[in-house]
This record gives structure tokens, C-alpha cells and sequence, in this order.
């Protein structure tokens, strides 16, 4: 399907895959989507606080760092989508701020089809064909450089890359024919390289290969191969890489047809005609999967032109609801954008009078035809006209729908409402308000919160649960239907407001005339999605797309899916994964939320991305299947790719019921030759723990061990405390009690555990509580797990271990000691808690070198004893009292 992505370059067309349907959502195929041309175009417009043309590096750094800063503010309550724009802002900003290599005597070396310059590299030599480079120790500056190479029109450049990196990491890339700016790049760490580099050209009639720094500290780099070919810039409609479109979402207001619903939405049906909303779900794409709260059917008579602006509709009606006009008051709207005439409109429609003011003019007089009683484009005027037509009482309600740093539209508000009137913000504005008008008239200020009652609230829009219409009249879906059928009606009319419709196809030409500011700027434009005519690989509405550009896969190594695309997924295993590149090769990404699945899959070069797991299961390339979601999904994942005869490592918990555990038992027994089934219980493999058991492997007696976690608070609406998460005995404590088995070496034989009692508290039983466990060769194991302890001056774990006179003790994973003579037995300045040691021994074991990391007994006697202890500090026994 086609997605519309913006990055600070611009915006995109990327063909991604179409959104699984997940329970409680609706699948919608999209026909018009709604552009907010202010918000959206912010990203392409000029930094905030322009810099001369001569200026120098660090004064356009400062600039741009302002305008990372802005953007950051604007996304707060998205942090996710604020980081990718930062990351996006930082990679495109700071390549072409790279300040020039320094002058040096000229240094040519052949090799192969290329002849290499040395600019800032220590040394630059070839041996038996072979290309040396010792970078120096510089942050990104430019080491070894090509020659220049020619491109024919209408061709790509392809750089195959083979060698070893020997120490530090490097970045090989393209710059255009000027040598000014990054064609793109990748980097390449310790290890060996076999890779294909495929940048498109952007019009460049000419490429330079070159080799970089990518991090500070010196670097060691052998190049067997390095050649240059071209292929045919695009075939079948698409460019020959497709690894560099990467942006974020855009888009939260669109309209289409219901394809199909998820487990758990039973009052709509395929065929039903839709408006959505929501930011990160109703995007600018072919296909949208969104909550089911956060979609409105449509009322009979309303077009889908017009409903595509449902959620702007919506947040104009909440913004109504809360200054509560009566009939025929007189009600100030500042600011006459696309939410601002809508919301005169609405004040119309309830019988009120509506004084408008916006600097366009053109605004207000658009206004004054759809029924504004009177309008101006001076702020002076403004309060003149105002005053004038209430007699100098000032106006009942004031709106505010402008969007603007200023806190003078703020003030202004103060000034034209009446004593004991009301002020409602809506747009975004600043909010420094000068205290002796609002004092003096004893104005009520209120904040109109995007569409209405349940925005933001997780209860309501991801897990479905509405509020009773008897207690909260107009939610944010209630607000939606009730928009939609004064459109439908011909009460709104939404017609008058857009100004242009546009296909999917002419998006990037369009937001970039857009942030132009040439002229005056639409109020309302409309993309549709005509259906897609030119012939891919996959259908237009498939869930799996092999990405152009991508590495080919390795078939002598694993070939690994990661499933789940978060910050867990991508920052922790992806790494462990990457590292062991001699025996792992991440060839598919599983993400139900395409973007920073597919921004992750094509940073990486990983060929194959799709939204459901069932595409990966399907595919005999695949061996081992990595499972990073939330923790409720787990165990059928797990049970899915067990019953598949994929290997699978799944980050812990492995299950968060009994129900779960036993599906998952029963899977691994059903199968004759059951895969390897892996949880991360990482702790055990740590150099820490590996020591100590070395320590006491000679013990006569058994163990008694202590280990305190000072797990730090995490809210209560957190998911990982909710059902997702199954709270922090099942989602952490697990690796504790992993822990506990490997010291002991047998099975658990009894477990006490006792908690908190919040009284009322902001706490939970699940992180605030004590279990102890007994096991078969008599060793005993105390669990301390709080969220009550301070944040900073006590380290996160300690345990301490008594053996045979003697005691032993780590350090949050940097240190182990021995007590009794105060030996230092292992030490590191980083905690590491064994995620390395962890994938080297799955490696292992999947090449037939090793037994199972951990045997499958003692994961599913681990995952048991977290239940046990759940059902403990919950007070849950069986009809026997046990």
C-alpha cells in the first residue's frame, strides 16, 4: 500500500505494508484524508531563527538545535514521534554541516576499479588487491575518498562492499557529483561485511565513494571488494532502493470503507462507510487500522469528501461544548483557519452570534459568506468592532482558534469578553496572560482537550471501553457522529472550506509548494487514493513487501525475524543480534504499526517487513523467530512459531497466566522434534553469575541468597503494571528467580511471598513484596522487590550469596566481591547482565554445538513460580487452600 511520510527533507510516497487487524480495531480502506497544512508543513519550512548564508558551522548547528527544540515542544504528547524527528532532523542537518577535510599532500592508491585519496585517514595502503585504511580518531570526518564516477541518466548507483571491519566502525557512502551532500550511508561495526549499496541519485550526474569515522576513537578497516555498477533507476514503478524512505506518520483525520474489523467490534461491519481519527492510526495511507473508538460510521447523505474532516470537526465541537454558549449570545472567535470557520459555524448553528478575527482577510470574508456576522483582520479593529456591537460589554464567550507562539492572542481575548465571561483555547498559543484584565473581570479560562472526553485516555482508546452516555454525554466518537450529521444535514458546510484535492501521488510536490508560504495558503486539502495501477511485486493490499535494496540472505546463517518493533526490540536484541552477525542475519521485521518497523527495516537493510506473523511462519527461509512484543501476546506467538518448527527466543515473561504457560507446555510437548524455545532470562549468563558459580562450585551446604531489587516507581496506567504487562513480578521478577535456579541447580520445592498493603496508596502489591523459595538440596532464596526506594544513590540489584562459611556479593552487575577477604572476583565499569553471552550460546545450540541455553524444564519452572507468587500476594488459592 502507499503511505504518505514526511522527514525534514520532504514529503514521501512509501510503499509499506498493509496493517494487520488487531482486536478492537477496524481495517479501512481510505479513501480522502484530510491535510493540516500548518502542523504538517512545520518540518519543511525555514529554522525558526535563520542564519546568514556565510554563517559558520556552529551558528547553523544552533539553529538548527532550535528548531530540534521546537519540534520536540510541539510533539509532546506524542514523545515517539518527537524522537524520530529529531533522529531525522539530526541525520539529514549534521551530514551536510561536516565540516571539509583539512588540506593534505595528495595520497592515490588503486584498487581494483577505484583509485582511493587519503584525506583524514592515519594510513591508506593496499596489499595484494586488498584496500588497508587506519582511520584517525575524529567524530564523522571524511578518511578515504574515491575518485569520481560518471553516471549515465535514468541509472542508480550500486556499491558492493566486502571485507572486515578489525576495529572501531566506519561508514561507507555516495556523495553527489559537487562532493556537498550525502547521496546516504551505512555503517559497518566490527566484523565482516558482504553488502550491497544501493542510494538513489537525486539527479546527481556523477558519485564519489567514501569511507568515514562513525563514532570517536580510531578504526581498522580491510576492503576485499569494493566496486561500483549501476542498475535501472526504476523498474515497475519503483526506484531500485526504497531503504531511504524513512519519516514519521503524518495525518489523523480520514474517511474510507470498513475491509474488515478485529476480535471484539461486533457493531461494524465490511462495506460500512467510515470517518477515523487519530494521529499514529488514521495517517495519510491507502489502508489505516484504528481503534474502534476512534471511529465514526457515517449518517446517511454525507460524502466522503466531507467526512475526511470529521477530526477536525470534532475538535471544533468540543471546543463549542466547553464555552457552552446559550441562545443568542455573542461569541468571539479568534482565528479563522479550518477550525476556526467550522467553529463559527457551529455557534451558528446553535443560535449564537459570531464576531471573527483573523490577519488574512481573505479568511474573514470566506467567513462572512458561511454566515459571520462580522469579522476583521485587525486586532485594533477587532476590538473596536466588538465593542461597537456589544454596546461595550464585550462578547459572552471568547474561542480561541489560532495557533501561535504569541501570548497576545491570549491577552486580546481577555480584553473583548465580558466580565464573568468565558475564554476556551483550542489552537496552540502562548500562555503568559497579563493578570490585571483576567483578575479584574474574573474570567473563566478553560482548555478544550483535542476531540472530547477520552482522548488520551488509554482505557478508552486503546482498550475500548466508552463511557456511559448517561455520565459523559459527548465523548470524542459522540462529538464525531454529531459533526457528521450536521454535514450530512447541510448545517456545516465543508465544501466551501476545501480548497484543493489532490491524488497520493502529487503529496510531495504539493507539501513542499506548500512550505513555500507563497501566497495565501489553502484552508482545507484533501488527498485521495485512486487505486494503484502500476505492477508490483506484492498487491496493493498485502502485509508483506520485500523491500528493494535490501541485503540478499546468507544461507550459511540464521535467518532471524524480529517481532515487535520497540524500543526494547530495536535498542537491546537487534544490537545482541548484530553483533553475532557470523552466525545471525535479522532478514524480517513483524510490526503491526508500520512506520518504526519499516523505518527500522530499512535503516538496516532488512528485505522482508510485514504486519503479520503468520508471513514469516509461512517462509521456510526463516529459522528462528525473535518475539519482543508487549507481554500478553507471548505465549501465542510463541506457540504459533513452536508449531511452525521455528527456533524462538522470546523476551521474558514467557507467559503472564497459567492458561498461557499450559498452551505453551503443550505445544512444545505436541511437537516430535520440538524447536529450541528460548526466554531471555539473560542474568544467568552474566559474567557476574558465571563467576560466582565457578566460586562455589565445590559447596557442601546449601545456598541462602539475597537479592534486592530497587526496581524504581513506574505509574499505574503504565501497560507494563495493566494486562499488557502483567505487572512486575511476572514481567521482571522472572529473571530473579531465574537466577535463584541456576545458583541452586535443582528444582523449587516451596514458595512463600508476601506484599505491600497499598491502603489507597499509588502503589501495587505487584512491585512492592518479598518471596522466598526453598529448594530441593536445601538452598534458600529471598526475593526483596520495591518501587518505593529513591531513584538515585542505591543501585538497581544487589545480591549477596552465603555459602560454606563465606559470602559473595554483586553489584548491580559491575562488581563481584568476596567477602571474607575482600577479593574483587570479576569486575566491569558497565553493568552487563548477559544479553552477549545469551545469543552466543542460542547460536550455539541452533548449529547443533550445545544443549539449549536454558533446558525447557527449568523456563517453564520459572515462568510457574512467578504465577505461584502472583497468586500469593494476591491472596488467590484453590479450592484446597493451597
Amino acid at each position: 500500500m502507499r503511505q504518505i511520510l514526511m522527514n525534514s527533507r520532504g514529503a514521501m510516497v512509501v510503499r509499506m505494508p498493509r496493517p494487520a487487524v488487531e482486536r478492537g480495531c477496524v481495517l479501512v480502506r481510505v479513501h480522502y484524508s484530510l491535510v493540516s497544512v500548518g502542523t504538517e508543513t512545520a518540518p519543511l519550512k525555514e529554522p525558526l531563527a535563520p542564519t546568514p548564508t556565510d554563517a559558520t558551522v556552529v551558528e547553523k548547528g544552533a539553529a538548527y538545535a532550535a528548531v530540534a527544540t521546537h519540534y520536540a515542544k510541539a510533539a509532546w504528547r506524542d514523545p515517539q514521534k518527537a524522537a524520530r524527528r529529531l533522529v531525522s532532523l539530526a541525520r539529514q542537518q549534521l551530514t551536510e554541516l561536516r565540516p571539509a577535510p583539512a588540506a593534505r599532500p595528495v595520497h592515490v592508491v588503486d584498487a581494483g576499479q577505484l583509485q582511493w585519496t587519503r584525506e583524514a585517514a592515519v594510513s591508506l595502503e593496499q596489499h595484494g588487491g586488498r584496500l588497508v585504511i587506519v582511520t584517525d580518531d575524529s567524530s564523522g570526518q571524511y578518511q578515504a575518498m574515491s575518485q569520481s564516477i560518471p553516471l549515465t541518466p535514468d541509472q542508480t548507483p550500486v556499491v558492493r562492499v566486502v571485507g572486515t571491519v578489525q576495529q572501531g566502525a566506519v561508514s561507507i557512502g555516495l556523495l553527489n557529483d559537487a562532493r556537498d551532500r550525502w547521496l546516504g550511508s551505512h555503517v559497518f561495526d566490527v566484523g565482516p561485511i558482504d553488502d550491497l549499496l544501493t542510494f538513489d541519485p537525486a539527479g546527481a550526474t556523477a558519485v564519489t565513494v567514501v569511507v568515514s569515522t562513525a563514532g570517536g576513537g580510531r578504526s581498522r578497516l580491510t576492503l576485499d571488494t569494493i566496486e561500483v555498477s549501476t542498475t535501472p533507476s526504476s523498474v515497475g514503478g519503483l526506484p531500485a532502493s526504497e531503504l531511504d524512505q524513512q519519516g514519521w506518520n503524518i495525518g489523523y483525520s480520514v474517511s474510507g470503507e470498513v475491509v474488515a474489523v478485529g476480535d471484539g467490534v461486533s457493531d461494524l461491519v465490511a462495506g460500512d462507510l467510515v470517518a477515523c481519527a487519530g494521529a499514529g492510526q488514521a495517517n495519510h495511507a491507502e489502508f489505516v487500522s484504528v481503534k474502534r473508538n476512534l471511529v465514526c460510521r457515517l449518517p446517511r447523505g454525507c460524502p466522503m469528501t466531507a467526512a475526511a474532516s470529521a477530526t477536525i470537526g470534532a475538535i471544533a465541537m468540543q471546543g463549542v461544548r466547553r464555552a457552552a454558549p446559550q441562545l443568542g449570545e455573542l461569541v468571539a472567535v479568534i482565528g479563522l483557519g479550518l477550525i476556526g470557520q467550522i467553529t463559527a459555524q457551529l455557534l451558528r448553528n446553535a443560535g449564537g452570534r459570531v464576531i471573527g478575527l483573523d490577519l488574512d482577510g481573505g479568511r474573514v470574508d470566506r467567513a462572512k459568506r458561511l454566515g459571520l456576522e462580522a469579522g476583521a483582520s485587525d486586532p485594533d479593529a477587532y476590538k473596536t468592532l466588538v465593542r461597537d456591537i456589544t454596546r461595550g460589554v464585550g462578547a459572552d464567550r471568547t474561542i480561541i482558534t489560532a495557533a501561535t507562539r504569541s501570548d497576545a492572542v491570549v491577552n486580546l481575548a481577555m480584553e473583548v469578553t465580558r466580565a464573568k465571561g468565558v475564554v476556551v483555547i483550542v489552537g496552540d498559543v502562548g500562555l503568559k496572560i497579563q493578570r490585571p484584565t483576567f483578575y479584574r473581570k474574573e474570567i473563566d479560562l478553560l482548555m478544550s482537550t483535542s476531540y472530547g472526553p477520552g482522548r488520551y485516555d488509554s482505557t478508552y482508546e486503546e482498550q475500548g471501553h466508552d463511557y456511559p452516555i448517561s455520565y459523559v454525554r459527548w465523548t470524542l466518537n459522540r462529538n464525531m457522529q454529531s459533526y457528521l450529521h450536521l454535514v450530512s444535514e447541510g448545517r456545516v458546510n465543508i465544501d466551501a472550506l476545501v480548497d484543493r484535492v489532490i491524488a497520493a501521488e502529487e503529496a510531495p510536490a504539493v507539501y513542499k509548494e506548500l512550505a513555500r508560504d507563497e501566497g495565501t495558503p489553502p484552508l482545507g486539502v484533501l488527498i485521495r487514493y485512486p487505486e494503484d495501477t502500476r505492477e508490483l511485486p506484492e498487491p496493493a493490499d498485502a502485509t508483506r513487501i520485500v523491500l528493494r535494496g535490501a541485503k540478499p540472505p546468507r544461507p550459511d546463517v540464521v535467518n532471524c525475524a524480529l517481532v515487535g518493533a520497540g524500543a526494547f526490540g530495536i535498542g537491546m536484541i537487534a544490537p545482541q543480534l548484530k553483533r553475532r552477525k557470523d552466525r545471525f542475519s535479522l532478514m524480517g521485521v513483524v510490526s503491526r504499526h508500520g512506520t518504526s518497523g519499516s523505518n527500522f527495516a530499512r535503516e538496516n537493510q532488512i528485505p522482508v517487513l510485514t504486519t503479520e506473523l503468520r508471513d514469516v511462519l509461512d517462509d521456510p527461509s526463516f529459522h528462528l523467530v525473535v518475539i519482543a512484543t508487549r507481554h500478553d501476546e507471548h505465549a501465542a506467538q510463541a506457540v504459533q512459531s513452536i508449531r511452525a518448527g521455528k527456533h524462538v527466543f522470546v523476551e521474558k515473561p514467557l507467559a503472564i497466566t497459567w492458561t498461557e504457560l499450559e498452551s505453551v507446555v503443550a505445544a512444545y510437548r505436541s511437537v516430535e522434534h520440538p524447536p529450541i524455545l528460548m526466554v531471555g532470562f539473560n542474568r544467568r549468563f552474566s559474567p557476574a553469575i558465571a563467576e560466582l558459580r565457578r566460586a562455589i562450585g565445590g559447596r557442601r551446604a546449601p545456598l541462602v541468597i539475597s537479592y534486592r531489587l530497587n526496581g524504581g516507581y513506574i505509574p499505574l496506567d503504565h501497560w507494563v503494571q495493566g494486562p499488557q504487562g502483567g505487572g512486575r513480578n511476572i514481567g521482571e521478577a522472572c529473571h530473579m528467580y531465574d537466577v535463584f535456579r541456576s545458583l541452586a541447580g535443582a528444582p523449587v520445592r516451596a514458595i512463600n511471598a508476601a506484599a505491600i498493603d497499598p491502603d489507597g496508596l499509588p502503589y501495587l502489591r505487584t512491585d512492592n513484596f518479598s518471596a522466598t523459595l526453598q529448594y530441593e538440596e536445601g538452598s534458600v532464596a529471598t526475593l526483596t522487590y520495591t518501587a518505593l526506594g529513591p531513584k538515585a544513590g542505591l543501585a538497581k540489584e544487589r545480591i549477596e550469596v552465603f555459602s560454606d562459611g563465606d559470602a559473595f556479593v554483586i553489584d548491580d552487575f559491575k562488581k563481584l566481591t568476596r567477602a571474607s577477604d575482600g577479593a574483587v572476583l570479576w569486575q566491569s565499569s558497565e553493568a552487563d547482565k548477559g544479553h552477549a553471552d545469551e545469543f552466543n550460546r542460542l547460536a550455539d545450540a541452533i548449529a547443533g554445538n550445545g544443549p539449549p541455553p536454558i533446558p525447557f524444564d527449568e523456563i517453564v519452572e520459572t515462568t510457574a513460580v512467578a504465577l505461584h507468587v502472583e497468586d500469593l500476594i494476591h491472596y488467590r488459592y484453590d479450592e484446597a487452600g493451597e
